[in-house]
């Protein structure tokens, strides 16, 4: 309905249901299986047997009888519930291997492919969630991000680049596609009254996120294919495959540098204008609605009212408004999603979207049928009764289902929005504030993006590991002023919801003075967020109070040890991190006589010992355990010298006399740990160990 499936897909769901089957039957491992199926948007969860399939819809675009289908699918082979995600696609969890491919044969039948919804391929483009009913947009970019995604899931190229490929449009300056966040982003402009757009390139978000840079000015909006495959096929042809860590585009224009990187990208857009493509086939998309056969309801109560004050906005059509549906966290129950459907279906096929906060954006809604819509969504969800601000707020899926999860941010969110709604605060003051959290340092749920954000990070009280958030600030969306939040502390995870009151109830208390939030943080916010984060700082031992060493929702005491490489490798480089750091920062107050620690080099010894033992999946429970383990784990399997036997001797029996005629050993140690750390590549291998 809004992109034109590929006429090949069908075939290639054939190709892809063979390796399933060959997988299945043992012939191949499940490396190559994975390979195949995450191009596919099939992505492995947690749990081992079942899958996540992402479905792309460009702009969030579907058809009631889309959604309905995606809900009646999940509920035949998935979750009670789809999923809403932060880049407006539906995602559809806990799929059995074999029913993969039924799943992906019953979307294609109403126009919907997950082709692309993973792997190093151009993936769903974005679209301003109010283009084309905005009061304030340029004009409505969306038939050319359908367009553009029709041609380019057609084209083999998208499929094998060296890391993904993002592209959003916005609507108007105010970015509210976060194109200036992506690989590729189109912001709507005037010129001359022609249509075209204001380019950036090499934007993204990811664990090391950047601002994009200014491409052109502007371009005739019938260069959009032009431009965009010049930048295609610059990635393709000068990015690395090697490193997928540094793969992404924004760091092939730092590698190359801003001239040689224009220089490239010119090189390949006057190729593809030599080459005279077909022009994109554009076609406006309505923005209108039917009227429905059943007539519309009343209601005069406060809740209405208040409602439609939170929720409800006017659009540049006349008597049609748009409505936001907030779904918390994301997760739209399948029976509520069909009676979404069944009440949409009769306004027509242009009316319902899917937004960044992992909510839903209805369309082209006569406002004689808002009280209809009000009585529906409050059944479907609770939170159309509270503020918009918990509506938006957003939490990526975390450790609950993810590989890459440290923390479980999705129960971090509901308890903090909990704590909110069970306060006095005036939320409505601050509608449009940005709370985001992600359960690890990927970008997933746009935390950098956040007036306040949060990521998941490890903590460490003695031997005891515990659950905790990194604090970010002050996010700037909109051209000319873009920026991302910046890190500002840390707070642990059951510190955080009281956290995020603390923070709030101030900034309710200072916003008049400041013009947004982000200009507060410059100034004196962000010492105020330090200074409440300070309240927090002291985390209790864990015979005091074990809920500290609980993540929220959690059965079992928070861990990395055991979860695998998938897991745990963000949070195990973090727990890494911070011994050595520690460990250096004593070894320099030494050096330089500022040490007033009779015990710093027991200390240095303890940090160097305990930093690598989580890469052997060991989490030793005492000092003593520490030692031990890393003797017979480094020093007795040939990763650190035995000369440094005599030090971890010493340091295990806290013999500081001894340890003060081996200082310089201590220091060695340390240096040699930090040696052996860098050696260390994304397998956790170590060198020694490769070439054995």
């Amino acid at each position: 309905m809004f992109y034109k499936v590929p006429e090949n897909l069908a075939s290639e769901l054939e190709e892809l249901d063979s390796y399933i089957e060959r997988y299945r039957s043992g012939e191949i491992e499940a490396a190559t299986l994975k390979v195949r199926r995450v191009p596919f948007g099939c992505y492995e969860q947690r749990t081992d047997g079942t899958y996540m399939v992402r479905i792309r819809t460009t702009g969030g675009a579907l058809t009631p009888r889309q959604l309905r289908t995606i809900a009646e699918v999940s509920a035949h082979y998935g979750n009670p519930a789809i999923h809403v995600t932060t880049r407006q696609e539906f995602q559809i969890h806990d799929i059995a291997l074999e029913n993969i491919l039924p799943v992906m044969r019953e979307l294609l039948q109403v126009g919907l492919a997950a082709r692309g919804g993973g792997g190093n391929t151009v993936r769903n483009v974005l679209v301003s969630p109010d283009a084309g009913v905005g009061l304030d947009e340029v004009f409505d970019p969306s038939p050319y991000a359908f367009a553009l995604t029709s041609r380019l899931i057609a084209e083999p190229d998208s499929w094998m680049l060296p890391r993904k490929f993002k592209i959003a449009f916005s609507n108007s300056t105010a970015d509210t596609s976060y194109a200036e966040f992506n690989d590729l982003g189109f912001v709507a402009q005037l010129r001359d009254g022609a249509k075209g757009f204001r380019v950036f390139a090499a934007g993204g978000l990811g664990t090391k996120p950047e601002v994009g840079h200014l491409l052109h000015d502007f371009i005739p909006a019938a260069d959009v294919y032009a431009g965009t495959t010049a930048i295609e096929r610059l990635f393709d042809k000068h990015g690395n495959r090697k490193n997928r860590h540094a793969a992404r585009l924004r760091f092939l224009w730092n590698s190359l540098g801003e001239a040689r990187f224009r220089e490239l990208y010119e090189e390949q857009l006057q190729q593809v204008r030599v080459e005279n493509p077909p022009a994109l086939v554009i076609e406006e998309v309505p923005q209108s609605s039917t009227f429905p056969s059943f007539a519309p309801e009343v209601d005069q109560t406060h809740e209405f009212a208040q409602w439609k004050e939170r929720y409800v906005e006017p659009q540049k059509q006349t008597e049609l408004v748009s409505v936001l549906v907030p779904i918390f966290l994301g997760n739209l129950k399948n029976e509520d999603a069909i009676r979404l459907a069944d009440f949409l279906e009769p306004f027509g096929n242009y009316v319902v979207r899917a937004a960044f906060g992992q909510n839903l954006r209805l369309r082209n809604i006569p406002e004689a049928y808002l009280p209809n819509v009000f009585h529906l969504v409050q059944e479907i969800t609770e939170l159309a009764s509270g503020p918009r601000l918990l509506g938006n707020s957003i939490s990526c899926t975390g450790a609950d289902t993810c590989k890459l999860g440290i923390c479980l941010s999705k129960g971090a969110l509901a308890a903090t929005a909990d704590r909110l709604k069970n306060s006095d605060l005036d939320l409505n003051q601050i509608s449009e504030f940005r709370l985001n959290l992600s359960g690890c340092p990927n970008t997933c749920g746009q935390h950098m993006l956040a007036d306040l954000g949060f990521f998941g990070n490890v903590g460490r009280k003695e031997q005891q590991m515990f659950p905790a958030y990194m604090v970010v600030a002050g996010a700037e969306i909109g051209e000319g002023k873009a920026r991302l939040a910046r890190q500002i502390d840390r707070v642990s995870a059951r510190d955080l919801p009281q956290f995020v009151h603390e923070v709030l109830k101030l900034w309710l208390v200072k916003k008049d003075s400041f013009s947004s939030f982000a200009v507060y943080v410059d100034g004196e916010g962000t010492q105020d967020i330090r200074a409440i984060a300070d309240r927090f700082r002291a985390i209790p031992e864990f015979s005091v109070d074990q809920t500290y060493y609980y993540d929220w929702g959690a059965k079992d005491t928070f861990s990395l040890v055991g979860k695998g490489l998938g897991e745990c490798s963000a949070g195990l480089f973090d727990l890494i991190e911070v011994d050595l750091k520690s460990a250096r920062h004593l070894r320099e107050e030494l050096r330089s006589g500022d040490s007033q620690d009779e015990d710093a080099l027991v200390a240095i010894a303890l940090r160097s010992a305990r930093a690598l033992l989580i890469t052997r999946g060991i989490e030793a429970p005492t000092d003593s355990a520490v030692f031990e383990n890393f003797r017979k784990h480094f020093i007795q399997a040939g990763l650190i010298g035995a000369r440094f036997e005599p030090v971890i001797a010493a340091a295990q029996q806290k013999n500081t006399e001894a340890l003060n005629q081996l200082e310089e050993e201590v220091f060695a140690l340390l240096e040699a740990v930090e040696a052996l750390y860098r050696s260390m590549d994304n397998s956790l291998r170590f060198a020694v160990e490769a070439r054995a």
